[in-house]
C-alpha cells in the first residue's frame, strides 16, 4: 500500500506491513528525548480495553517502527493482560503492576530476546518462565512516580508508553508526555480523522500541536507535540 505524508511534507512510500523493513518508515518516527504515548482509536473515537479491536496491520507496523526508535516500552499489567502482550524483539519492556503473581501472559511465560521488567512493590512469589524477566522493585503507588522510577532505574532516555487512558491522563497531568502518536482507523476523510484526534486530546485534557500526519486509505497516523502545562 502507499503511505502518504500529508503534513508537514508530501512524501509517499510503498509499504507492505507484513514484509517491509522498519527502516522504510523510520524517518517518520525518529528517536526523541523524553516520552511518547502511542494509542489507536476507532471511527467513533470510543476507547476499548484491547487495542487489537481498533488496530490493523498498518497500525501494528508503525507500532514496531516506534518501538524500534525507543529504548524502553512501558505498559501496565491491565493492558498486558487484556492484550495477551508478548515481549518485544525491538526494545526492553517494563510492566507496571500491583499483582505480579497473576501476570501470566506470553511476555512472562515465553522466552524473549529483550529483557522484561515486572515493576511492582510486591515481590513475585515464583520465578517467571521467561528467563529474561526480572523483578524491578518500585516504592510508589502513583503511576507517574512509578514511571519516573522505572525510567531512572533502566536509564531510559526515549521511552514509549503503551497503556490505557487513565494512566495516560495521569502522566499527561504531570507533564511526563512529550509526544502523542495517535492512529485513527476507519475514517474516510482527513477532516473527520482530524476531528477525532482533536476530540481525543480534548477529552484527555491535553494541549498539543500537530507535527505530522500520514495516511493510507482509511487509516490516519498523527504525531502531536504536547505542550507542557505545569512549568
Amino acid at each position: 500500500m502507499i503511505v502518504k505524508e500529508l503534513f508537514p511534507g508530501s512524501a509517499e512510500v510503498q509499504i507492505d506491513p507484513r514484509t517491509s523493513s522498519l527502516q522504510v518508515a523510520s524517518h517518520w518516527y525518529p528517536s526523541i528525548p523524553g516520552i511518547r504515548f502511542n494509542y489507536v482509536i476507532n471511527a467513533t473515537g470510543t476507547p476499548t480495553e484491547n487495542s487489537d479491536v481498533d488496530s490493523n496491520e498498518l497500525d501494528r507496523y508503525f507500532l514496531r517502527v516506534i518501538r524500534a526508535s525507543s529504548d524502553l516500552i512501558i505498559t501496565t499489567g491491565k493492558t498486558a493482560r487484556s492484550e495477551e502482550l508478548r515481549a518485544s524483539k525491538l526494545a526492553p519492556m517494563a510492566i507496571i503492576t500491583s499483582k505480579p503473581n497473576s501476570l501470566q501472559i506470553p511476555a512472562t511465560e515465553q522466552n524473549s530476546d529483550q529483557p522484561v521488567y515486572v515493576c511492582s512493590k510486591v515481590i513475585p512469589e515464583h520465578p517467571f518462565t521467561n528467563s529474561e524477566v526480572s523483578w524491578l522493585e518500585t516504592a510508589s503507588d502513583d503511576i507517574a512516580n512509578i514511571v519516573r522510577e522505572v525510567i531512572a532505574r533502566t536509564d531510559s532516555s526515549n521511552t514509549v508508553i503503551e497503556t490505557g487512558l487513565l494512566a495516560f491522563a495521569a502522566l499527561a497531568s504531570e507533564d511526563l508526555v512529550n509526544e502523542v502518536c495517535l492512529t485513527v482507523t476507519n475514517k474516510e476523510s482527513k477532516e473527520s480523522a482530524t476531528k477525532a484526534s482533536e476530540d481525543f486530546l480534548k477529552a484527555n485534557n491535553v494541549i498539543a500541536e500537530q507535527i505530522q500526519l500520514l495516511n493510507a486509505g482509511t487509516t490516519w497516523l498523527f504525531r502531536f507535540r504536547v505542550w507542557q502545562q505545569n512549568l
